[in-house]
């Protein structure tokens, strides 16, 4: 790692990275990555966020070697933008700053979403995940001093910074971060709420961003909607298999994958349901919406205008 926070072996083997889409959690980014990946002029990984550069988030990181993010892109056409969409970025102190470090001509994409709805969402993703299991988000809300100690962590979590729900959703911190880092003509900035009002006109706006013609793409599904487990313990018990990567374990996925048959897939798609918005009491809510007011008042003040549906 050289001093600037670039590994000078990236630029030898990537040469590149155009652009990274890089958060919120649960305000679109699945479905614009999603959308971006079928693009014959992009390249998106199968593995959506690496967070290869998101070093202050470990326990989110999937890809930690500069090999590991190599073999990502591997595949990708020489005329083909090379992207990441790793969610975590714009929480972290240190990604952008790697990130420019490294390309600094590359795009930045941003989604926001109303702040209370997006934790609503998050913590929902949370408990399906298994890094959370405080059921309740008011419970969930009120534990964030003890766990910020290091305290009534569930065992299965892998990044205690995720379940700091108010940091998580911090606009006014993280935006005066990012407009200050990246420079106007290289960051864009989306609302989750009017994005898919229209995600027709927000896609053609990303593609002209990023200097693409379009694909004339009619069909904008939301991808990644809310969803809960049929049996919690199965997806625990799994995760445990996973993590513990026994030999029995190795070699019967490896017999089976050889066949065709992805037991991971398979349990993920039998164990999942829609996950129906938990009611919260309305005192908590307008303490959320309280709370979180700073924030919408930040996100106006960067991008110049109301939003008028995040007062609502």
């Amino acid at each position: 790692m050289s001093s600037n926070g670039c590994d000078s072996r990236i630029i030898f083997w990537l040469l590149i990275m155009d652009f990274f889409i890089i958060g919120y959690p649960k305000a679109g980014t699945t479905s614009l990555y999603d959308y971006l990946k079928n693009h014959p002029g992009i390249f998106l990984p199968d593995l959506k966020e690496p967070h290869f550069f998101t070093e202050d988030f470990p326990g989110a990181r999937e890809v930690t070697t500069v090999d590991a993010y190599q073999s990502l892109y591997s595949h990708a056409a020489s005329s083909q933008l090379r992207g990441d969409a790793s969610a975590s970025v714009i929480h972290s102190e240190v990604a952008l700053r790697r990130i420019l470090a490294c390309y600094p001509k590359a795009k930045f994409i941003l989604l926001l979403r109303e702040p209370v709805s997006a934790v609503r969402s998050f913590h929902g993703e949370l408990l399906h995940n298994l890094n959370e299991q405080e059921r309740d988000l008011e419970s969930a809300w009120r534990l964030q001093t003890v766990r910020q100690k290091g305290r009534q962590i569930p065992q299965a979590c892998k990044e205690p910074r995720f379940l700091q729900y108010s940091q998580i959703f911090s606009y006014r911190d993280h935006l005066s971060r990012f407009f200050y880092q990246v420079p106007r003509e290289q960051r864009l900035t989306l609302i989750f709420e009017e994005f898919f009002d229209d995600p027709r006109t927000g896609y053609l706006q990303v593609l002209d961003f990023l200097g693409l013609d379009s694909d004339n793409r009619t069909r904008f599904e939301v991808v990644n909607s809310a969803r809960a487990h049929r049996f919690r313990w199965l997806a625990a018990m799994h995760r445990r298999l996973v993590n513990t990567n026994g030999p029995t374990y190795r070699v019967l996925k490896l017999l089976m994958t050889n066949v065709g048959i992805h037991p991971s897939a398979i349990l993920a798609k039998f164990n999942r349901k829609p996950a129906e918005k938990p009611e919260i009491r309305p005192a908590f809510k307008t303490e959320l919406h309280a709370h979180f007011a700073s924030d919408v008042q930040a996100v106006e003040h960067q991008l110049g205008r109301k939003i008028e549906r995040w007062w609502l």
